[in-house]
Formats: C-alpha cells, structure tokens, sequence
C-alpha cells in the first residue's frame, strides 16, 4: 500500500506542478481533465488503477508536462501514452 501512496503523491506533485491542462482519455471515449482538485480527489487513484490494465492516452498544452508524465508513466510501466 505504501509503494500506492508514494506514486499517487508523485503523480498529484507532477500534476499540480503541471504549466498547462493535461486531459487523459480511454478508447472508449472517457474524458478526465486534470485541472481542479475534485478531478484529484475523484480521478488521480482511478487514472493510475486503470493505467495498469487498460491503455490510456493525455494531451498536454505544454512540452514539459508531457515529458514529465511520460517518464512517470514509464518508470512505474503504465499504459498512458501521449496522444
């Protein structure tokens, strides 16, 4: 549960750090724009469950956002690539 925790509290720093908006998508067409803490509190725990087992995509305004969440993505090998 720890190791749950800490990528949770990395991604939400990753987020809040962010300089622009970061929308993550399913293949089905669900939409979760990362931008306000009720997406924080509803969303971040749910986009990192569903990025183990089903391929998600974001989009961000800024270059570095989307470099940053791509090496989070990776090091924790989820299914969330760029769109």
């Amino acid at each position: 549960m720890t190791d749950q925790m800490n990528m949770l509290r990395e991604f939400t720093d990753l987020i809040n750090e962010s300089r622009g908006k970061i929308v993550f998508n399913t293949a089905e067409g669900d939409r979760l724009v990362a931008d306000s803490m009720l997406s924080a509190l509803v969303g971040f725990a749910t986009i990192l469950s569903a990025a183990k087992t089903i391929p998600l995509t974001f989009s961000c305004d800024n270059k570095e956002d989307q470099l940053n969440l791509q090496a989070f993505f990776q090091k924790h090998h989820l299914l969330c690539q760029p769109a």
